[in-house]
């Protein structure tokens, strides 16, 4: 009996020391993958899931909840470590509650609760479905998951930006499908794990994983191998400067909450930008035309201004556009007067003119940064302006705008062939966030010119998810980009059936929560 008791003990000891390394396996896995939000290492991504369902399946309700929500909120900590020092004279002054809402409505308190939830629903239901449909619960839950937030950018899919097969998938089904593979993956190993590493014992479940898998795999490699020619392409600048657009609010001395209740001239007085600025973008315009640029785009917040002062710069470039026949997107912050102001300070503009001097569209930003930008920045209406020229359709959005699968579907609906998107970013989202935003190209068959300035990375990436060319402001300051970008654009699956996939997941995961239900209430009524 005493021999017994040792043996239990030993064992006992054994699984609880097995539990730490999966724990710690996957709170170093989740903080290098899903919560790094600047460069995820995609393996990561597939590793995280695997330790993690396996903790949390193995313990009851009360050890699994505490401690598998204490490992996601410290990878999302651990995650953010990198980017604490980036603090700097930037830094605007906040008090407590006003840090505590941003965090709040810009989602990071949100993230770990948030990806959570498809590891709660695949502990709940995984003993309550039939074993051929179990490891369909927790890819399920995740693309669930992440279609009704909305907005993109830390996702399973994201993570795989630096394997072009599979990112090139998005054609097929949009970042939600890659997301899927990558939790399918994961789910399907824990299974094979239970099964002591039988490859036969998966049964038809691991034959269809595998082979649907191969295929996506064999899809991007073909498409990789074997892209189209490009027939035109049109010279293209991107015009960056070093200005902080954040800099004037933290050299005031205000607190934020001080500088939201500003009038439009106390405000317009602290942020406007100085002559120099404005002679800079003049200049630098100018050596795009001089370089042989037909379209010149400027970056996001490349300037401030107050609407008057605004009105009579922009008549100038309206001037240079029409002198130099180009075409010149000029990207500002347009500070409201007391008249143009409601609930906002101001803008966040995009203006293009035509080489004929005409103003082809004027594009407010729809979707400000939450949690610090939608304070103080007016939403724009949700329309995607565009036009056709000589080098194909054009059209327009604004740095997170690109995040939101939902409103770029437009893009595909509008055939649009090039699709600027001026840009301010920071080091903490750089270089992940110019490259989720290409999932948006790959996705509805266009390709993106992204003009980044403060610490963040310009890029041009089609549809077949080629970069043509990349130029990161950290390492280049504020020197211009110039790049041929090829024109041209292709219907895709995912363009043609849209959210199609997401929607039949969601009804597939409801349909086995009604089954798990039906099949426990069957088993009670049984044991009566």
């Amino acid at each position: 009996m005493r021999i017994i008791a040792i043996e239990g003990g030993e064992m006992n000891k054994r699984k609880w020391i097995l539990n730490i390394i999966y724990i710690v396996i996957s709170l170093i896995a989740f903080s290098l993958s899903l919560f790094r939000f600047n460069n995820p290492v995609w393996f990561a991504a597939w590793i995280a899931p695997v330790f993690f369902l396996r903790f949390l399946r193995s313990h009851k309700w009360l050890v699994a909840v505490i401690a598998g929500f204490i490992t996601l909120q410290f990878a999302v900590f651990i995650g953010l470590i990198p980017f604490l020092s980036q603090v700097d004279e930037a830094a605007v002054e906040m008090d407590f509650w006003t840090v505590l809402i941003m965090q709040v409505q810009s989602g990071f308190l949100l993230l770990a609760p948030l990806y959570f939830v498809p590891f709660l629903i695949d502990k709940a239901l995984y003993n309550r479905v039939p074993k051929s449909i179990a490891t369909l619960i927790f890819p399920s839950a995740v693309v669930t998951i992440e279609f009704l937030i909305g907005s993109v950018g830390s996702t399973f899919g994201d993570t795989q930006h630096a394997l072009p097969p599979l990112v090139l998938t998005a054609s097929l089904f949009g970042v939600f499908g890659l997301s899927f593979i990558v939790a399918w993956s994961a789910s399907m190993i824990n299974t094979l794990w239970n099964e002591k590493w039988k490859i036969t014992n998966l049964g038809h479940p691991g034959l269809v994983h595998g082979v649907i898998l191969a295929a996506l795999l064999i899809y991007g490699g073909t498409v990789i191998a074997f892209p189209p020619k490009t027939n035109q392409s049109v010279p293209i600048a991107g015009i960056t400067i070093d200005n902080n657009f954040y800099q004037p609010m933290a050299e005031s001395g205000l607190a934020f909450n001080k500088i939201v209740a500003l009038d439009s001239d106390e405000y317009a007085r602290i942020m406007s930008s100085p002559q120099s600025h404005l002679h800079e973008m003049r200049e630098k315009t100018l050596d795009a035309v001089k370089a042989g640029a037909k379209i010149i785009i400027w970056q996001e917040y490349a300037i401030t201004l107050e609407s008057s002062a605004a009105d009579a710069y922009l008549q100038e470039m309206r001037s240079m556009a029409d002198e130099h026949d180009i075409y010149l997107l000029v990207s500002y912050a347009r500070i409201l007067n007391k008249n143009e102001r409601k609930n906002h300070l101001e803008k966040n503009m995009g203006v293009l003119f035509t080489p004929e001097g005409e103003k082809a569209w004027e594009y407010a930003k729809v979707f400000p940064v939450p949690g610090f930008e939608d304070v103080i920045v007016e939403a724009g209406p949700s329309d995607i302006p565009y036009i056709d020229t000589p080098y194909g359709r054009i059209g327009q959005v604004i740095c997170v705008d690109m995040h939101l699968p939902h409103y770029l579907r437009q893009a595909a609906e509008k055939n649009i062939d090039l699709l600027f998107v001026p840009s301010f970013d920071s080091a903490m989202f750089t270089p992940l966030i110019t490259d989720s935003s290409a999932y948006r190209a790959v996705e509805n068959g266009f390709t993106m010119v992204r003009i980044a300035g403060y610490k963040g990375e310009s890029a041009v990436i089609d549809p077949y998810y080629r970069c043509w060319a990349r130029q990161n402001f950290t390492e280049h300051d504020s020197r211009n980009f110039y790049v041929n970008v090829p024109v041209g654009s292709y219907e895709t699956f995912y363009s043609a059936i849209g959210f199609l996939f997401p929607y039949i997941i969601i009804l597939f995961l409801f349909s086995l929560l009604v089954l798990a239900c039906i099949r426990s209430a069957t088993k009670r009524r049984s044991k009566k």
